[in-house]
This record gives C-alpha cells, sequence and structure tokens, in this order.
C-alpha cells in the first residue's frame, strides 16, 4: 500500500536549521515527501520587520530564516507552515493567500485546502481571540506608517473571513493545520499525563478554556483523518470518534466546550504508538465519506529532549491528479477557492450576522456547479522562480487575479 512519509514540526521559533537537520537525517534513511511547521516559523528577513513580532527586544534574533529566504541555504524537501501567534506579520500579511517564502517553503496564508501527491491539506493561522473574531484587520499600509506597535497583538487572531470558507467545505479533509488546539481534544487523550507536564492547564481545561471553540466546531464538522497542532509546548495524542449525529452544522454547535470527569478517556496510548506518532489511516465514514475517527497530534517546539519532530503515514488519493502529476506540483483546492469567492461577495453578510446564525453549507452550494469536469492545470501552484519570494505583492495580486475577479 502506498503511503506519503510527512514530517510534522511542532513551534519553529526560527530554528530552521536545527530543524531540517534533523529532517536531512531522516530523509537519508527513508525519503520524506513533506515538512509540515505548525507556526511560529518566525520569517523575519530584516530588522525592519522586528516591529511587527511578538517577541520582547532582549530576545530578538533574525533567526535562520533569512539564509533560506536570500537563497543561500535551500530547504532539503518541500515545507509548507502555517502562522502562528509569534509570527513577522509585516512579511506575512502581504502573503493573505499564502505564497513562496523561499525556495520550496510555501506559507499557507491566513486558510487555506490544498492538495499534494493525493493528500489534501487544510489550514488556519493564528490563535482564537473572541473579542478580535468579528474585527477586520488593519491595512498593511496604515500599519506602516508607524501603527504596527499598536496592532502587534492583535494581527495574529482569527477572523471570521479566515475560518468561513473552511466551515463551507462539504469534502473530506486528509489534514487539518491549527496552531493553537482546538478546546474539545483534551478530553480525548491523556488528561492526567498532560497535567504532570503542564498543571498550570487545569483550570482551563475544567472551564472547556484550553483551546479554541471555534476550531473544535470545525474538527467536529470536517473530521479530518488527521488534525495537527502546535502553540502548547507540549506533545499531546488524542482520538476523537465520529457518527452521524456529531456531524451537525457549525449553527447547531455549541461554540463552548464542557466535558465532566467521566467523559475523560485516561487511557494511555500503546507504547508504539508514542514512540513512532504512525497511525493507520481509518476507514471512510460511509455516511458522506469523511472519517469515522480524527486523531489529534500536538507538538513541542525546537528545544533537546522535547518532542517536537514526528514522521506520519498517509494513504494518499492515487487516482488524484497531484498523484499523477510528474512535476510533484501542489495544487489549490477548487471547493476552498470557491468559497473564498462566495465568502466575498457575501462579506456584508458575514459581518453582519452573528456567526453560528449562517447556513454554511448552503452559502457554499450557491456558486457551485456540481459534478463540473475541473481542469486541474488552472488550479496547479506556479512553479517557485528565483526570488519571487522577495515579491509578496506580485504573488498576492496573480492570485486575486486568477481567482477573485
Amino acid at each position: 500500500m502506498t503511503k506519503l512519509r510527512i514530517a510534522v514540526q511542532g513551534c519553529c521559533h526560527g530554528q530552521l536549521n536545527q530543524i531540517y537537520k534533523e529532517v536531512s537525517r531522516i530523509h537519508a534513511k527513508t525519503p520524506i515527501d513533506l515538512l509540515i511547521i505548525l507556526g511560529d516559523f518566525q520569517s523575519i528577513r530584516d530588522g525592519q520587520d522586528f516591529k511587527s513580532i511578538a517577541i520582547p527586544p532582549k530576545y530578538q534574533r533574525l533567526g535562520d530564516f533569512i539564509s533560506y529566504y536570500n537563497n543561500e541555504i535551500e530547504a532539503p524537501v518541500p515545507t509548507i507552515f502555517i502562522g502562528g501567534n509569534h509570527e513577522s506579520m509585516r512579511h506575512l500579511m502581504l502573503l493573505p493567500h499564502g505564497g513562496y517564502v523561499a525556495k520550496n517553503i510555501f506559507y499557507m496564508g491566513y486558510s487555506n485546502v490544498i492538495w499534494f501527491k493525493g493528500i489534501r491539506i487544510g489550514s488556519l493561522s493564528g490563535i482564537w481571540k473572541e473579542w478580535d473574531f468579528n474585527k477586520q484587520r488593519p491595512d498593511w499600509n496604515d500599519l506602516e506608517n508607524n501603527n504596527w506597535k499598536a496592532n502587534i497583538r492583535n494581527l495574529y487572531h482569527v477572523r471570521i473571513s479566515d475560518i468561513a470558507p473552511l466551515f463551507m467545505i462539504k469534502h473530506r479533509i486528509d489534514i487539518m493545520l491549527s496552531h493553537d488546539w482546538p478546546n474539545g481534544v483534551v478530553y480525548h487523550g491523556d488528561t492526567k499525563h498532560l497535567l504532570k507536564l503542564k498543571p498550570f492547564f487545569e483550570q482551563d481545561i475544567k472551564e472547556g478554556k484550553l483551546g479554541s471553540p471555534m476550531t473544535w466546531q470545525l474538527l467536529r464538522d470536517l473530521r479530518p483523518q488527521w488534525w495537527l497542532s502546535a502553540h502548547l509546548h507540549v506533545r499531546f495524542m488524542a482520538s476523537i470518534k465520529h457518527n452521524k449525529r456529531s456531524h451537525e452544522p457549525p449553527n447547531k454547535s455549541t461554540s463552548k466546550t464542557k466535558k465532566n470527569n467521566n467523559e475523560i478517556d485516561l487511557d494511555l496510548s500503546s507504547d508504539e504508538d508514542e514512540r513512532s506518532g504512525i497511525m493507520n489511516c481509518q476507514e471512510e465514514n460511509e455516511y458522506d465519506s469523511k472519517y469515522g475517527e480524527t486523531r489529534f497530534l500536538a507538538l513541542d517546539k525546537c528545544l533537546p529532549r522535547r518532542r517536537w519532530l514526528e514522521i506520519l503515514e498517509i494513504e494518499p488519493d492515487t487516482s488524484h491528479a497531484s498523484w499523477k502529476d510528474e512535476n510533484h506540483r501542489m495544487f489549490w483546492d477548487p471547493e476552498f477557492i470557491n468559497n473564498l469567492v462566495i465568502c466575498q461577495k457575501n462579506k456584508n453578510l458575514l459581518s453582519n450576522k452573528p456567526f453560528n446564525s449562517v447556513n454554511w453549507i448552503e452559502l457554499s452550494q450557491s456558486n457551485r456547479e456540481e459534478g463540473r469536469d475541473i481542469d486541474w492545470e488552472n488550479y496547479a501552484i506556479p512553479a517557485y522562480t528565483l526570488d519571487i519570494q522577495k515579491d509578496e505583492v506580485r504573488q498576492t495580486k496573480a492570485f486575486i487575479s486568477k481567482f477573485m475577479t
């Protein structure tokens, strides 16, 4: 059975050289198809970028990224990453829909869905803060005029425009990425062991506040095979089982998740699973082809004696165009692009109507041509060209011109 080997990294915190050293060591033994980095990437290009990143001055350093940005070092394997809460927003805000930040390194934008070698990967950058959810982000040009400092701690907060296109997804996702945890996952893993490592999580766990209620809704709706997160600097695994009843649209779900002690699964994972981080694929749920079980994995940051990198083996869809593509390109996802267009057309509705009152599936069908043949060549992400990473505006304009106008 064909499987892709995907390396998963928790928080990066600018330690690209150390991460790629370990990836290269593993890759030399058994090839790795893709590296996923789950936020706090810190794509700092120069000293000017420090004014837009939430790092105290005494800890500010350029990090390893600049060598990749300037083509002095090349990433050894294809890499995608999402944003966290310690990012150079002066850089990443120029790529709202994603784009290259270096050769072989692709940023996923505020949210996205892509295909790579027969695997469908969804993503959401940033972290949840309820008070900023319905607000618009300030304009980059306004921020550049001495306003970065005033907004430095809210730019990475998830907005409704980021997550809405994901709630409109109808077809199954293989891997979903978020920086902070969906707040319900903690009750489906070894909570006692987690509290031994992080005892200060106890109150948030009791109150259902450890993580994002919005991505917990999304997890129950999308039901991906894997959900991968970072942020809390600890390794944690959970298994969330789904059924027909659990598949409710967001407007019928509660936005808060709180469980009692009897609902916490305290069983440890097997030693083999703990060591490898590799799980078998689950059978398709016959109800609507989404997965019947979601495996959640959170990883630590890149430090000695921490568990910050693991390998997953995922069975691809070998009938998909991205699997058959001889150049191993990434592809944008037509359904997600369609949802982006719908959200753009209905932005007044989304800004004036309570999030949980929107029928997302009905909205997603308003511009859909079910059953149409897809020209996948039209959705192929252009191959990297020299120094394209230094023209972020050009990348964004090309995306908007192709799909949004």
